[in-house]
């Protein structure tokens, strides 16, 4: 897969570093990474647990009431966590996270750019997994919505 190379600042020990990103202008499609530096790919257009949680935050009670923006944000946040495969070490994936310094092993960045003129490079990136949240029930699934970690950390009204 072709991905633009991303000039990154670590916002812990300002180090740089470059990264592969997929192109801001792409539609429905992610990357998830997880805190080892691990990177799946997402097609949200075609993968159907994408809106099979979409879904899940218009019945869930808390996330029900809000605009469909807001529950766009929340799903971007929670997916991950509750419907992909982790990592090789047990780490969930998570949507649009920063890839991990290569100094300090941060995600926090201070600062980030597609390089320009832009570069692209050829990665090898496998599509995120789903074998978990599959072997869920329907009522096992939003059970694990209402009470991923993800979810804690948002403000719901």
């Amino acid at each position: 897969m072709k991905l633009g190379l991303v000039r990154y600042k670590c916002a812990n020990c300002v180090s740089t570093f470059e990264a592969p990103e997929i192109s801001p202008h792409s539609y429905g499609e992610f990357l998830l990474r997880s805190s080892t530096g691990a990177a799946r790919y997402l097609d949200a257009l075609q993968d159907k647990t994408y809106e099979e949680v979409a879904r899940l935050l218009v019945a869930y009670e808390k996330t029900g009431g809000l605009s469909e923006f807001e529950r766009a944000q929340i799903l971007r946040r929670v997916y991950g966590e509750i419907a992909c495969d982790e990592d090789a070490d047990g780490n969930p994936f998570v949507l649009g996270a920063h890839p991990v310094c290569p100094v300090c092993g941060s995600q926090e960045m201070a600062s980030w750019d597609f390089k320009e003129p832009p570069e692209l490079v050829d990665v090898a990136l496998e599509h995120v997994t789903h074998s978990k949240w599959n072997s869920l029930s329907g009522d096992e699934k939003l059970r694990k919505l209402c009470t991923t970690s993800a979810l804690s950390r948002i403000e719901v009204q």
